[in-house]
């Protein structure tokens, strides 16, 4: 018959060694500072930021909008509220609604008579020129 005594150490040592990992995992999710939240909740806590021992800000998001909150100290109190949220399309600035830019019109071509061009005889240059010595 093999000997006990061996047996209930190797348990006592392997109960041991559990427990120490059930208190590693313990620890380490006390000390783990990330906010989770359920799957699809309405309320979660986007951001924090630690400004001193007893004093945070903190960046609460409800549905689709963002809420500043100083928690801590003597009371607690909302630094701004409804931020759109980045997890949906920022608003676009209104803008006044434009007018149409001038269409440019183009120079008046010649009439067409039938299917030929009217024909433009050339000006004499030396005309101008008596013209504006008169």
């Amino acid at each position: 018959m093999p000997d006990l005594q061996s047996y209930t150490n190797l348990l006592v040592i392997g109960l041991l060694v559990l427990l120490l990992l059930v208190i590693a995992v313990l620890i380490y999710r006390v000390l783990n500072s990330r906010v989770r939240g359920r799957k699809g909740a309405r309320l979660g806590i986007s951001e924090f930021y630690e400004i001193d021992k007893s004093r945070r800000l903190v960046l609460v998001r409800r549905d689709e909008f963002e809420h500043l909150i100083l928690i801590g100290g003597h009371q607690d109190m909302v630094v701004e509220s409804g931020i759109p949220s980045g997890m949906m399309n920022p608003p676009m600035p209104q803008m006044a609604p434009q007018q149409p830019a001038p269409q440019m019109r183009n120079a008046p071509r010649p009439p067409v008579f039938g299917g030929t061009r009217q024909q433009l005889r050339a000006v004499d240059p030396a005309y101008g020129d008596d013209d504006d010595q008169r």
